[in-house]
């Protein structure tokens, strides 16, 4: 099952109006641009799970809570069938699955990803607080991390510090499917 995420920008305003925000007050907070900030209330656009990471912060909520209920305490089992999927932006070339995080007082968030040729990857560079780790389930995966490049290919795993510049490209024709960990949990 696929969704898309355009819930977001309800919720972000929610929860900024909660917390008493102008949209210019918390583009000064968070560092984007009030004109960004009101496209995501508005569902024109949707934020990267960095951005949100960001603006959750200065929210001072969880990046969990931007997206639907669910049981967030004790065990929890999804059978591959009910895998719930999401898109960032519709039409984009990379696809997520919350595989885990979004139980009580989680120390990392697990995403199966699956990135498609051409327009799979995140291209434009990003640093976050934290960690990631990702295992090359099929496909080609070309990492760059602070200039420096890494080819990934099934069965290879990388582990990072996720501060420094890091974005992603697909090089193999086929999509690539991939585990990632993050720390500190975002969603």
């Amino acid at each position: 099952m696929e969704t898309d995420l355009q819930h977001i920008g309800q919720r972000l305003q929610q929860l900024r109006r909660e917390h008493g925000l102008t949209l210019q007050e918390l583009a000064g907070h968070c560092g984007f641009s009030t004109g960004y900030l009101s496209q995501i209330e508005t569902g024109t656009a949707v934020p990267s799970l960095t951005a949100l990471q960001v603006i959750a912060a200065d929210l001072g909520v969880e990046v969990a809570d931007f997206f639907p209920e669910e049981h967030r305490h004790g065990t929890r089992l999804i059978r591959a069938a009910d895998r719930h999927e999401f898109r960032l932006e519709q039409g984009s070339g990379e696809v997520y699955a919350v595989l885990a995080g979004q139980v009580a007082d989680r120390a990392f968030s697990a995403l199966y990803a699956r990135h498609l040729p051409a327009n799979g990857g995140s291209e434009r560079p990003f640093r976050h607080l934290g960690e990631e780790f990702s295992l090359i389930l099929s496909g080609t995966l070309e990492l760059t991390i602070e200039g420096e490049t890494y080819e990934l290919g099934p069965g290879d795993w990388i582990h990072y510090s996720s501060h420094p510049s890091h974005s992603a490209h697909v090089t193999s024709e086929e999509p690539v499917e991939a585990l990632w960990l993050l720390t500190p949990g975002v969603v």
